[in-house]
């Protein structure tokens, strides 16, 4: 089961991924298409449920019932440092983007 769960979250994470860095891509062109919007609905449902669930996975909290494991990765497959410090790696590159679209629409 921990595996399942591991290759659930792993894919979630390659769409979230994903959906930042097309966010990226649609405030440097400055063109805001539908995929644009699609993956802000997702990173902000995203953010949602991270912020209502103490600023964790749900995810976490399944894996947690079938292994007794507790390194930063024990839940996805992705390097130890980048699980451990994902949500602050993307809350920066979040930040830029956002920093990106003021610099675009004032200049």
């Amino acid at each position: 089961m921990i595996a399942f769960i591991k290759a659930v979250h792993t894919a979630i994470w390659i769409v979230m991924t994903m959906s930042v860095f097309y966010i990226g891509y649609a405030v440097y062109r400055m063109s805001f298409d539908p995929w644009f919007f699609v993956s802000l609905f997702l990173i902000g449902g995203e953010i949602l449920v991270i912020l209502l669930n103490s600023w964790r996975c749900p995810l976490t909290n399944i894996a947690r019932r079938y292994t007794g494991e507790d390194s930063p990765n024990f839940d996805i497959y992705l390097p130890r440092t980048i699980a451990k410090y994902n949500k602050e790696i993307f809350s920066i590159i979040l930040l830029l983007i956002l920093m990106m679209y003021v610099y675009n629409s004032v200049f």
